[in-house]
């Protein structure tokens, strides 16, 4: 192999923030630790039929999550970046992402949904796990996973609801 093939087949390294429920760009911690690295990010939604198609879904969410989508697109522009938008599965989209990238870090808000959302995210994690790539879920709202017990719950919500606004898009 000739070095111009050696560097065609060198996979640029990104960091993925996967845009899930929390549709916004101020204090979104994924996006801010994101930026704190020193590599290309690529931000991401998907419209899963699966999830779309949940009996808890309606139309209505999903043209408010297209219409916040927009929103963001355009609050995105003068920083030349956007929302790389699919209407696939989520474990489709990072198998296709991850043929044309190396991906080293994938960063999202821990989804609080439904069975559905939870079952894929269990995929999800074992997809990273046979890629090396770091999954690392950010809570945003008053629910913490994996609690063995809600002794606790109380001083870690105060905790969460009190620490500073993340400062995001520079």
């Amino acid at each position: 192999m000739d070095d111009i093939e050696a560097q065609l087949a060198v996979k640029q390294d990104i960091v993925i923030v996967w845009l899930k429920r929390d549709l916004r760009l101020i204090d979104h911690e994924a996006l801010y630790y994101a930026q704190q690295q020193d590599l290309p990010v690529l931000l991401v939604y998907c419209f899963e039929p699966s999830v779309m198609q949940y009996p808890d879904s309606d139309i209505r969410h999903w043209r408010f999550v297209y219409q916040s989508l927009q929103d963001m697109q355009q609050k995105l522009r003068p920083f030349k970046t956007e929302i790389a938008m699919f209407h696939q599965e989520a474990l489709a989209v990072f198998h296709q992402l991850q043929s044309a990238y190396s991906i080293t870090s994938l960063l999202s808000h821990e989804e609080i949904g439904n069975k559905i959302t939870y079952d894929r995210d269990l995929v999800i994690q074992q997809f990273c796990r046979q890629h090396h790539i770091v999954w690392k879920e950010f809570q945003h709202n008053g629910v913490v996973r994996r609690l063995s017990s809600r002794k606790h719950w109380e001083k870690l919500w105060k905790q969460k609801m009190e620490e500073e606004p993340k400062e995001n898009v520079k």
